[in-house]
């Protein structure tokens, strides 16, 4: 298959629709039947920008990178956990608004305004519940996907079949709980046979889709098996007598229990071999009995002859298992180095829960600690959140083209982890930050305000004229001011402090892009026009508020 030119432009973003049977479908452990072959290296550019330089301006306005942290621009403002339940249509208070954008962020990729009222109505506890319990929302994400043409041999085709479910689905947290799994149980293109086996990749992360808030044995149990994983860390290669060690490895190091928590090589080695007899054939996962090795193995302080589902339930009820597992979540979600404290009540969920990853989540949306200062914009954006997140905001339509590349610019190359320990930002997001990432987030927001050609269409986003004319008539924005600490409510759900006003209001009012024919006319007089108004907004996002998620 190729890409079709023609190919219906998505629509922008809706409130959800309820439903009760439309539940993910898991995947079936028949896969495209692919050859080996050799390796690929991921596409690393895909789109040339246009448009204008980035101002001198803009880069006053924002930070430099070397103090671009998050010790150093996050504010520390606390945020109440409002619980309280809106009837509908009414109008919500700043601190529930406050709360439902700062949700948002950390389950999905941010949310428009009009998300933001709808998940208001509910309050933050029915909208953890919808947000939490996705599988009675209707998405019609599939049914688009299935109606493009996509070509899953080719690894931009894959990145871009990924990010246009990122931007348009209606189950936030099972596309953002994918994400952490592909950054955690890690596999890579650059290591899949060749690229007649890419399409592996997209099983897996079907697989991660469909079992994302799923049992962490079952998580386990199915990415043992997976044909993706059994390339990247060599189970395909395991023998009976022979196994290979590096899945049983990282099976404990990376994924489950942590360097510290005791393990030793002699468990390494038992697991290795009680893992033996899973073997690919034509690209399908399939289990051998007679190519399993039956000794008796003493594994984790266990002594029995072992398979794969011995090795799993060992290492789900290990008492490092809980702990590791709530401290990779709480580090992606929350903050950073999070305290035996503040994961305690996940810790405690997923023992008493029979390791339910859903119940993990429920007891980190539910904590305290979520909603408190020291969690509130404490992340730096990993590149996904900020590319995807700043797309879905403007509201744009796009079919996804060169996105992929760009995100590989900023350091994050979807399905093509820098290693098997996934992407550093995921821990510590101080990591997502440098100087090259910094361009190109600044880069990307250039072209999407200045650049028609980035879009499907320019008239379905607020930075088209008509849209962003409606806008200021609508919320009654009487002066610059106005127009400014309206969209800067709207992305950084906060006011500008007095400085950062003042020098916005001075571009917009200097009007460095005169028009002849769009210009904007505020009550007070101050006039405009649309193209200096986009690059308004371009450099309110270019600031550093809008890196912290």
């Amino acid at each position: 298959m190729n890409e079709n030119e023609n190919d219906n432009a998505f629509e922008p973003l809706t409130q959800p629709t309820l439903s009760t049977d439309d539940t993910p479908t898991a995947i079936t452990e028949n896969s495209t039947v692919v050859s080996e072959n050799t390796a690929i290296k991921p596409q690393k550019k895909e789109l040339q920008f246009g448009g204008r330089k980035i101002s001198r301006r803009a880069l006053l306005i924002g930070a430099s990178v070397a103090g671009l942290t998050v010790a150093g621009i996050a504010g520390g403002t606390m945020i109440a956990h409002d619980q309280s339940i809106i009837a509908p249509g009414a109008s919500i208070s700043p601190t529930v608004e406050a709360n439902i954008a700062h949700l948002l962020r950390r389950v999905g990729f941010g949310g428009t305004q009009a998300d933001i009222q709808y998940y208001g109505a509910l309050g933050v506890t029915g909208a953890i519940n919808q947000l939490v319990n996705y599988e009675s929302v209707t998405d019609p994400i599939e049914a688009q996907l299935n109606s493009m043409s996509f070509d899953f041999t080719k690894f931009a085709d894959l990145q871009r079949w990924w990010i246009l479910r990122m931007l348009y689905t209606k189950r936030p947290l099972q596309e953002k709980m994918t994400l952490f799994w592909h950054g955690l149980l890690t596999s890579s293109a650059q290591k899949i046979g060749g690229p007649q086996n890419l399409p592996l990749l997209i099983k897996q992360n079907q697989f991660f889709r469909a079992h994302a808030l799923d049992t962490f044995d079952n998580i386990l149990l199915g990415i043992t098996q997976d044909p993706a994983m059994m390339w990247w860390l060599d189970l395909r290669l395991s023998r009976k007598n022979n196994p290979n060690e590096n899945y049983a490895r990282e099976l404990m190091e990376l994924f489950t229990l942590g360097v510290s928590s005791g393990y030793t090589q002699d468990d390494v080695r038992a697991a290795a071999f009680a893992l033996t007899g899973w073997m690919l054939r034509n690209g399908v996962s399939t289990y051998l009995p007679a190519q399993h090795n039956t000794a008796t193995q003493t594994f984790l302080g266990q002594t029995g002859s072992f398979d794969y589902h011995d090795i799993i339930r060992i290492i789900t009820a290990h008492p490092a298992a809980g702990p590791h597992l709530a401290t990779r979540l709480f580090s992606f979600f929350v903050h950073p180095n999070p305290s035996a404290d503040e994961i305690k009540p996940m810790v405690d969920a997923y023992y008493s829960s029979g390791h339910s990853v859903k119940a993990v989540i429920q007891a980190m949306l539910n904590s305290s600690a979520f909603f408190s200062a020291a969690s509130y914009r404490a992340r730096i954006k990993s590149p996904a959140e900020f590319v995807i997140g700043a797309i879905r905001q403007l509201e744009l339509q796009t079919q996804g083209q060169g996105i992929g590349g760009v995100m590989t610019e900023m350091g994050q190359s979807l399905f093509a982890p820098v290693n098997v320990a996934g992407w550093p930002g995921d821990i510590e997001s101080d990591a997502w930050m440098n100087t090259a990432t910094w361009m190109a987030r600044v880069n990307l927001l250039n072209t999407a305000a200045n650049v028609p050609e980035f879009l499907s269409t320019d008239s379905g986003n607020i930075l088209a004229y008509e849209n962003m004319t409606n806008d200021i008539a609508k919320h009654n924005m009487k002066s610059s001011g106005d127009f400014i600490n309206y969209y800067a409510q709207n992305f950084i759900d906060s006011p500008l402090s007095s400085d950062r006003l003042a020098l916005l209001t001075q571009f917009l009012q200097s009007n460095p892009y005169p028009s002849l024919q769009q210009n904007i006319t505020f009550a007070d007089g101050t006039k405009t026009s649309w193209e200096t108004a986009r690059n308004t907004i371009y450099i309110l996002l270019s600031g550093p508020e809008y890196q912290l998620n």
